[in-house]
């Protein structure tokens, strides 16, 4: 096998993998009523103005 046809080859397989995590991570939907990740989103902790609680 000639050394050239490698690096295409890597680049196909590289290319691959990064469009199938994409396609993994547009079928995750956000969990907006899980009020126990408000702190990690940036959301205002309970007992703030704009609190959820």
């Amino acid at each position: 096998m000639p050394d050239w046809i490698l690096a295409p080859i890597c680049l196909a397989a590289v290319a691959g993998f990064i469009w199938f995590a994409f396609r993994q991570g547009l079928k995750v939907k956000p969990d907006r009523e899980n009020r126990d990740n408000w702190d990690r989103f940036g959301g205002p902790p309970d007992g703030h103005p704009g609190s959820p609680n």
